[in-house]
């Protein structure tokens, strides 16, 4: 396999499946079809990140067979070859909320248990900085952290936005005084992005789970809540998807999970209106028409509202969509 030969296709082809942080590329090969990814550029920075993906696809080759088999990774470029993997992308089964086939749900179980028995010692180093093992306050605190960076990040078009709307200086203030009482578990590994967009339903049934880039080493418990909180489950599947990652985990891994496990959906709602008052507003800057303005418009509402009862807004009004396409008409992001 000529791997640059590939690269170089990919490129020429330009099109593709686009994420936040990478686009994949089919190209054929000898051995037949593989998948080119390369980093989009200037990607804005929204998610923690550990380590570079093709480092955690070597370490979990042995102990995760529902990853990706990595190929190639080029440094100069920048790029990785993966195997091609048959089936159907989850959210093309059906919209959000849909009921998904139960081997979904099965395959995110047998993904909880395999990620939860990987050893510490199979992976790469974290930083000498990172929250040791079962410091889950501390592995929050980085959460709320991040968000806090991406708040204060942006030019003055994104304040007034993020003014406008009522979106608090401090968005995680009333999440931090929750996180410091975070029951100390045992850290595993994370995927950290188990979505419908990252699970494909193969062709034999089974389901393998891409874009590993936002692997992280920290408590499982978050893992599970960012899961429930980007794949919205039917209320009985979620459920399902609750009682598998139990069955799964170590009793060492869910000390004091359930009310934990509310903690961290809250601060996935905070994270989801600040990240998605910075996409939305831009999508509903650049909508053709006012359709598709109203829908982007009521769905930032709704985010809105999600964070509102876990940051101090005080006795300020949500804004209703109508507001916040005049807030961003305003604003000129």
């Amino acid at each position: 396999m000529d791997a640059v030969a590939l690269y170089e296709e990919a490129l020429a082809l330009g099109a593709g499946q686009s994420g936040h942080y990478n686009r994949n590329i089919r190209v054929e090969t000898a051995d037949g079809p593989a998948v080119v990814r390369m980093r989009n550029g200037h990607a804005e920075v929204m998610d923690l990140t550990l380590w570079p993906e093709p480092e955690v696809l070597a370490a979990i080759a042995d102990h995760v067979p529902s990853a990706p088999r990595l190929l190639h990774a080029g440094t100069d470029p920048d790029f990785q070859i993966h195997a091609f993997v048959r089936g159907r992308r989850v959210d093309t089964l059906g919209p959000a909320e849909s009921r998904l086939p139960h081997a979904v749900l099965t395959g995110v179980e047998g993904l909880f248990r395999d990620l939860l028995r990987v050893p510490e010692s199979a992976l790469p180093r974290v930083p000498p900085d990172w929250p040791g093992d079962g410091d889950t306050p501390g592995f929050a605190d980085r959460l709320a952290a991040l968000v806090q960076m991406i708040r204060y990040r942006g030019d003055e078009e994104t304040q007034a936005l993020y003014g406008a709307l009522g979106v608090p200086k401090d968005p995680c203030a009333l999440l931090r005084e929750r996180f410091r009482g975070l029951t100390a578990r045992r850290f595993g590994l994370l995927h950290a992005d188990i979505h419908r967009q990252n699970m494909i339903l193969t062709d034999d049934g089974r389901v393998a789970f891409l874009d590993w880039e936002l692997a992280l080493w920290g408590d499982p418990v978050y893992d599970l809540a960012d899961h429930l909180h980007k794949t919205a489950y039917r209320a009985d599947e979620a459920g399902e998807v609750v009682a598998g990652w139990e069955r799964s985990a170590s009793q060492e891994c869910r000390r004091g999970w359930s009310s934990d496990l509310d903690h961290y959906l809250a601060f996935e709602a905070v994270k989801s209106a600040v990240v998605d008052t910075v996409r939305w507003g831009r999508g509903i800057a650049r909508a053709g028409d006012a359709g598709e303005r109203a829908r982007l418009a009521g769905e930032l509402a709704a985010k809105l509202a999600a964070a509102r009862p876990h940051w101090e807004a005080g006795d300020r009004p949500l804004p209703e969509p109508r507001e916040i396409e005049e807030a961003v008409a305003r604003a000129g992001v």
